[in-house]
């Protein structure tokens, strides 16, 4: 099992290149665990794919229930742990031929606090990636914008199943991306991640000659090694516009792209 964390400044493209990973797993005949922790939730969309309740949902449920705003639900013998991963895997954990998705979302306003979904969250990832691991040949993580993953312990949760193999941070070109980049290796060191490998990946980036700088500032400045460059891709931005996924896209340079960066990982 791979495992491959997708962080960066928010509109690098994390999103995009999480579900074009999936996709090239997927033309492996690999089966993927997706983990979309960006409480925005746009990953299922470019998969294809419907989400019924996240995370969020759950928890938000799992509280009203308790507050009896809700009918309980819960079988008098059945733990809390039991009930709410059974409520995941009936409602949140979407199976298809390639990958299976899980949502974070976020809680109500009634909750009013993400820590719950954060706390609960941490159990289900590892209790589904522990009992189904056996069939999961990778893990691709989308995160949210910036450093927020990491106070959440949940990457934590993931690494302790297994350590992660790639943190693969999205940059743009920019100082503002570089920076962030900077300051999720600083939380990874902080947090006493287990992470194999550290490297950039360059979005959006297409002038040889600005790719040959980034390179060069993100390596002299900021100690970051930067494995590849994805070309903007004018069908990816066609994709939202008429209700494609990355399934049904044939001739992608992003895609190609992306592909030689995976290779190059020997993955």
């Amino acid at each position: 099992m791979a495992i491959l964390v997708f962080p960066g400044k928010g509109g690098t493209g994390k999103t995009t290149l999480s579900a074009l990973t999936i996709k090239y797993f997927a033309e492996r005949e690999k089966i993927t665990l997706a983990l979309d922790l960006d409480p925005d939730s746009h990953l299922y969309k470019l998969l294809g794919v419907k989400i019924n309740k996240t995370i969020g949902d759950v928890v938000d449920r799992v509280h009203k229930e308790k507050k009896a705003e809700l009918e309980p639900k819960k079988p008098v013998d059945v733990s809390d742990q039991e009930y709410f991963l059974s409520l995941i895997a009936e409602e949140v954990l979407i199976e298809s031929e390639n990958f299976d998705l899980l949502t974070l979302g976020k809680p109500s306003i009634d909750i009013d606090c993400y820590c719950p979904v954060f706390l609960w969250s941490q159990y289900a990832i590892s209790q589904v990636m522990k009992s189904y691991g056996v069939t999961y040949e990778n893990v691709v993580v989308d995160c949210d914008p910036g450093t927020e993953i990491f106070p959440r312990k949940i990457l934590d949760e993931v690494a302790n199943v297994k350590p992660i193999d790639h943190l693969l941070i999205v940059i743009d070109g920019s100082k503002m991306s570089l920076d962030t980049a900077k300051d999720i290796v600083e939380e990874t060191k902080k947090s006493n991640l287990k992470v194999k490998n550290v490297a950039c990946i360059g979005n959006r980036v297409d002038d040889k000659t600005f790719q040959k700088q980034v390179k060069e500032v993100a390596k002299k400045r900021y100690g970051l090694n930067v494995v590849g460059f994805i070309p903007t891709d004018h069908e990816l931005s066609k994709m939202s516009l008429t209700d494609q996924n990355v399934f049904e896209i044939k001739d992608s340079s992003a895609f190609q792209a992306l592909k030689t960066v995976m290779r190059n990982l020997n993955l």
